[in-house]
């Protein structure tokens, strides 16, 4: 995944979504639900969608990352607006795109406090 590092974000195209679901099929041959890039826009929407999609009923938290986890990021829990997927890669890493910077890999602690968010981990319920 490090190639797509520094891809710049796109609302439509390119955003956290549109990355979560490359990694998880390209390295864990998994499928994520299609996102509507209509909810890239509303926040309180993205959230909404988040928490009660269907497709979250196939997914499990788990107290701590493991390879290939979904991670859910917001203020809240069960309002995360934001995803990427963690990495047990250079001591854990945290593969995700926003408008900022695009494309980047951080360290979930430095990635917590730097925007204050919790993160919650998911992995499926079957493998």
């Amino acid at each position: 995944m490090r190639r797509w590092r520094g891809t710049p974000y796109d609302r439509c195209d390119r955003n956290c979504w549109w990355l979560a679901a490359l990694a998880q099929a390209e390295l864990f041959g998994r499928t994520l639900p299609a996102a509507d890039p209509a909810l890239v826009a509303d926040v309180r929407a993205r959230a909404e969608t988040m928490a009660t999609h269907p497709a979250r009923a196939e997914w499990r938290e788990i107290p701590a990352p493991v390879d290939g986890a979904l991670v859910l990021m917001g203020k809240v829990a069960g309002a995360e607006t934001h995803c990427g997927i963690y990495l047990a890669q250079d001591g854990g890493l945290i593969l995700h795109t926003d408008e900022r910077h695009g494309v980047v890999l951080d360290p979930p602690l430095e990635l917590a406090a730097a925007r204050r968010w919790r993160l919650t981990y998911l992995i499926p319920k079957v493998q």
